[in-house]
């Protein structure tokens, strides 16, 4: 298609020219809302690097120690530092210390970290890997974030999502230009400016 006749469709459209592909030979450019293009290119971005962070940090665990005696402030203090692991992605493993006397009376142990779990439970969804166990003098327990449950939370906005991708997609047609791109990045906007009228010559045309 002739690059005046792209830019005449995207003009009648009130949507853009944008080159989706200046190695192509010709090059191919789509029309579409550039600032949309962009906004969902960036956040495509950002997904990836949250993901490739929460890859690597998946390894790291992390450890949140209580105490069997330890006081209401103290405990949502751990509370939010477990939080803010889980958050990026690190498993965590809640422990009790008993010191001293503390072995007379697990239980308390035992309430207070199942306070934190609970607590934790209320902020985030989490899975607990390790269900509470004693070795030694130590209580604790492994969780991390149920990213099935966040993952069946967010379906149907994911859906919804998809259902628009798909109406946008339909409605932004692609076009191939005959003339050479002049693009020297990978996404190029093409301006939207009607073409002008091709001036008559004043001269008589010969004719044969």
């Amino acid at each position: 298609m002739p690059t005046y006749q792209a830019r005449r469709l995207a003009e009648e459209r009130d949507l853009d020219l944008v080159e989706v592909a200046p190695q192509a030979q010709p090059p191919v450019c789509k029309v579409m809302d550039y600032g949309r293009f962009k906004y969902s290119l960036e956040r495509k971005q950002r997904e990836a690097h949250r993901a490739g962070r929460a890859g690597r940090a998946a390894s790291e665990m992390k450890d949140v120690q209580l105490s069997p005696r330890i006081d209401d402030h103290d405990l949502q203090v751990k509370v939010d530092r477990a939080l803010e692991f889980l958050t990026d992605g690190h498993p965590v493993r809640m422990v009790v210390r008993f010191l001293g006397r503390d072995m007379r009376h697990p239980e308390n142990g035992m309430r207070a970290l199942q306070t934190a779990l609970d607590a934790l439970g209320k902020e985030i969804a989490i899975r607990v890997d390790q269900a509470p166990r004693m070795e030694g003098r130590q209580l604790f327990a492994l969780v991390r974030v149920d990213k099935g449950a966040r993952a069946r939370t967010d379906k149907p906005a994911d859906e919804k999502t998809g259902a628009d991708s798909e109406t946008n997609e339909a409605d932004s047609p692609m076009v191939a230009l005959d003339t050479p791109s002049e693009a020297t990045g990978p996404v190029a906007v093409v301006p939207v400016v009607a073409p002008e009228p091709i001036a008559e010559s004043a001269e008589p045309v010969a004719t044969a």
